[in-house]
């Protein structure tokens, strides 16, 4: 059968490996396995303010087509250790990625490696596609939701907050404004996420103003970005705008494939009407695996 475990770092996982983030940061991953030899292997990098729990359906649909998936709580998210919504610097999150593909290389070893990264793990995504030290390691990249025109989040007076505060009160907080309702129209994945206990609502200065120096960094060299790369977009996103997406698709280096669901919303692999996401997720991977 396939199935998610899940362990927190450096605490032993199966076959007694540990890991710890390079600073000493304890991070709790989750993982999805097929039930046979995986044909592919796929690092998953979560939105803000959720954690990788979240993505048991997409993980569980993508072991059953043999792809074996990994993936960590930010640090500051989910059960992961780490200031609530909070990072010193987006080369962080940047080194965590880096070190999580080395742990799934060692956990899958000889398949070929993908990363998928949704809303702000989009952003670490691109980052990490736009690394030498990846080419010849990431057979493919996918993005959902990328945040390249974020919304609600990106409001003038909330970015100039961010900005200006973020030197003097670097851990002052501010309300995200993502609810369920924004996600997806399945009625069951909005209560969950109202209900879910470990979502943070909340993030701070620090964090707003190193995420918009990320998309500044992806809008400036746009080329970088290198490789085959899958781009997802909710039509309908009322927290980044899918011309955010159209605008990456037309600008990176690589071998772009554009997917925008008309009429869906922020998580296409959450969307009931649009669970053709998971499929072309899945077959995109195989079709580069």
């Amino acid at each position: 059968m396939t199935g998610c475990r899940s362990w927190s770092l450096p605490e032993s996982s199966a076959g007694g490996e540990a890991l710890r983030a390079s600073d000493g940061v304890r991070l709790h991953l989750h993982e999805w396995a097929p039930s046979g030899p995986a044909s592919a292997a796929l690092l998953l990098l979560h939105g803000v303010g959720e954690h990788g729990g979240r993505y048991d359906r997409l993980g569980r649909k993508l072991a059953r087509r043999g792809v074996h998936t990994l993936v960590a709580d930010h640090r500051g998210h989910g059960l992961s250790e780490g200031h609530p919504g909070h990072v010193d610097r987006w080369a962080r999150y940047i080194e965590d990625g880096l070190e999580l593909l080395g742990r799934l290389e060692q956990r899958v070893p000889g398949v070929p490696c993908f990363v998928f990264g949704h809303s702000m793990g989009s952003l670490i995504c691109l980052e990490l596609a736009m690394r030498s030290d990846t080419r010849g390691r990431v057979r493919g990249w996918i993005v959902s939701g990328a945040g390249i025109e974020p919304t609600g989040v990106a409001k003038p007076h909330l970015v100039a907050i961010a900005r200006l505060l973020s030197g003097v009160l670097p851990r002052f907080r501010l309300d995200l404004g993502i609810e369920g309702p924004d996600l997806s129209h399945d009625r069951a994945v909005v209560e969950r996420y109202g209900n879910d206990p470990l979502i943070r609502r909340r993030a701070t200065v620090r964090w707003g103003a190193e995420a918009l120096s990320s998309i500044d960094r992806i809008k400036a060299e746009p080329a970088r970005v290198d490789g085959p790369i899958l781009i997802l977009h909710g039509g309908d996103d009322p927290l980044s705008r899918a011309e955010g997406s159209r605008w990456l698709a037309e600008r990176v280096g690589g071998d772009p494939t554009l997917r925008i669901y008309e009429g869906c919303l922020h998580e296409p692999h959450n969307d009931p009407e649009y669970a053709s996401a998971a499929d072309d997720i899945a077959d995109w991977i195989e079709a580069h695996a």
